[in-house]
């Protein structure tokens, strides 16, 4: 792990691993980087792979502002470009997705590929079901530690957590560490509004969508809005939730293999 300054005023931690085509791996609004870990290790065979804490996340600086989509994107963008080996492909998990297409839209010449995981289609798509919405509600006013926990039966179709309690473990440590509540907040409410749609549609980089068959948060039929509207391929991964890059690293790991070999 290594801090990586990207711009005047923000650094990064970022773990950077293998040789080869650059790819980051961008993670979602609940999670860190180290969703990211079995998934970074099967990919650096071949990959030159950098996932890194955006901005109010662990270590990484946490700015009092900033806190948006096309923000996030930016970072992301100025990340490429502290790395001097782009262009690059953009994955990413949830927000992460949202962040990556945004990416693509503001500097196309960047982004040579885009794989969104458990990633909304905007506007256009199916509203998260009410009671779904009424347990983050309740679990937003809980401290992280319990709010967290309160989070996993929205996130996981399985019994993942229970059989990996140090994922959830880690991932709370690094969200108490004093970020302001906008770290979390912002981004979310950016990318309720964020439609990609009709952008998606003139998009020239290749895209891969992939999302949980059991997805409560972000409903399945999301996947195939995205899909269609970049002429993309949509799947499905079985036993798997919002979280299915770590509820399902091999599967994830395997399909992000193969697009990476088509381009």
């Amino acid at each position: 792990m290594a801090r990586l300054q990207i711009a005047p005023d923000l650094s990064l931690d970022v773990v950077d691993q293998g040789e080869g085509p650059l790819v980051i791996l961008i993670a979602g609004g609940f999670m860190d980087m180290d969703q990211w870990a079995p998934v970074a290790d099967a990919l650096s065979d071949s990959n030159r792979v950098v996932r890194y804490d955006q901005r109010g996340i662990g270590e990484s600086d946490q700015p009092t502002e900033g806190y948006t989509v096309d923000q996030f994107a930016q970072d992301a963008l100025n990340l490429i470009r502290t790395l001097d080996a782009g262009p690059a492909v953009l994955i990413g998990n949830s927000l992460g997705g949202t962040v990556a297409m945004a990416a693509a839209f503001l500097d196309p010449e960047l982004v040579r590929g885009i794989v969104t995981c458990a990633t909304s289609a905007g506007p256009t798509g199916p509203p998260t079901p009410p009671e779904t919405m009424q347990h983050m509600m309740r679990g937003a006013q809980l401290p992280v530690a319990q709010a967290a926990a309160a989070m996993m039966d929205i996130l996981f179709a399985t019994d993942f957590i229970d059989e990996h309690p140090d994922v959830l473990d880690a991932a709370v440590e690094k969200r108490s560490k004093g970020a302001p509540m906008i770290a979390t907040l912002g981004p979310l409410q950016s990318a309720l509004i964020f439609d990609p749609i009709e952008r998606l549609k003139t998009l020239e980089a290749p895209m891969r969508v992939l999302h949980g068959e059991e997805d409560a948060l972000i409903l399945p039929d999301h996947a195939q809005l995205l899909a269609d509207a970049a002429g993309a391929e949509a799947k499905l991964i079985s036993d798997a939730g919002h979280a299915l890059v770590v509820e399902q690293s091999e599967a994830v790991a395997e399909a992000l293999t193969i697009f990476l070999s088509e381009l």
